[in-house]
């Protein structure tokens, strides 16, 4: 089995440069070279959906912290962070706090404002390196405006929190899982399961193409419609209905795309 294994802190053209030019030489192997685009777009998706779970993590934590520190004040901030990860370990009780404090503030719209920073911070990143370049002294300055999401890259790395992308090809299948080092929440895995049955409601009606005209909804950050976006590329090679997304979520999140070889190969194989 060949395998490549990459591990995500910021998805910047760069990095998904090197994703692609990886990714391409497992598909040449496989000869669906052809399937490229279509299948890094799922992959882009996966990774963005990986790296906004986590930034949504990190601010539950914060806001977790702060509530322990008011119930124990004498305890000191390591402390706190060992009972936050005991309570992680146990997703219904972390589940339980993280409904409670999602219900009393807006968390979702905190995401939204990083992942703006995030796309103004890439933007001056991605110019540089697509002009073959350092930042500019005035290009760093810029970035150093960017409060919120310094910030939250500085808590990714205090954290350790990260996205692992492995992709492996065998006799039989090409196995993608993208994980992200952190748990996702009940609410937005019942989100993805929601949205990705209304995505099939859609289709079985035949008014796919609707769907994401009338199901635009930022209210949970998105979460749910990068899988429908999946399932419509999967739709089209003709293997949606073999269940090739699979999410596993405890401490970690998994999400694998299984591709079966010889269906795609009738299909796409030049």
């Amino acid at each position: 089995m060949r395998q490549v294994k990459g591990f995500i802190q910021i998805y910047s053209l760069q990095a998904r440069d090197r994703i692609i030019e990886a990714g391409l030489a497992i598909l040449r192997q496989a000869g669906l070279e052809s399937l490229s685009s279509e299948l890094f777009a799922c992959v882009d998706e996966l990774i963005k959906n990986a790296v906004k779970s986590n930034y949504k993590y990190l601010l539950l934590r914060e806001k977790i912290h702060a509530r322990f520190r008011q119930i124990w004040p004498d305890k000191t901030g390591r402390e706190i962070d060992e009972d936050i990860d005991d309570l992680v370990r146990i997703p219904e009780r972390f589940n339980l706090i993280a409904e409670e404090i999602l219900d009393s503030s807006d968390v979702s719209s905190v995401v939204r404002e990083l992942l703006n920073e995030e796309s103004r911070l890439l933007a001056i990143k991605n110019r540089a390196y697509g002009e073959g370049r350092p930042c500019t002294a005035e290009e760093k300055t810029l970035i150093g405006t960017l409060e919120n999401i310094n910030r939250m890259r500085a808590a990714i790395r205090e954290s350790n929190v990260r996205v692992i992308l492995r992709i492996q090809i065998d006799e039989h299948y090409i196995y993608i899982e993208v994980t992200n080092t952190a748990p996702i929440l009940r609410r937005d895995i019942n989100r993805i399961h929601e949205k990705r049955d209304e995505h099939r409601r859609y289709r079985e009606e035949g008014r796919e193409h609707e769907f994401f005209v009338d199901c635009i909804d930022t209210s949970e950050s998105g979460f749910g419609l990068g899988y429908a976006k999946i399932d419509v590329i999967l739709n089209s090679w003709g293997i949606g209905e073999m269940n090739p997304i699979t999410i596993i979520s405890s401490i970690n999140t998994t999400v694998m795309l299984t591709l079966p070889l010889e269906e795609l190969r009738e299909k796409y194989h030049r």
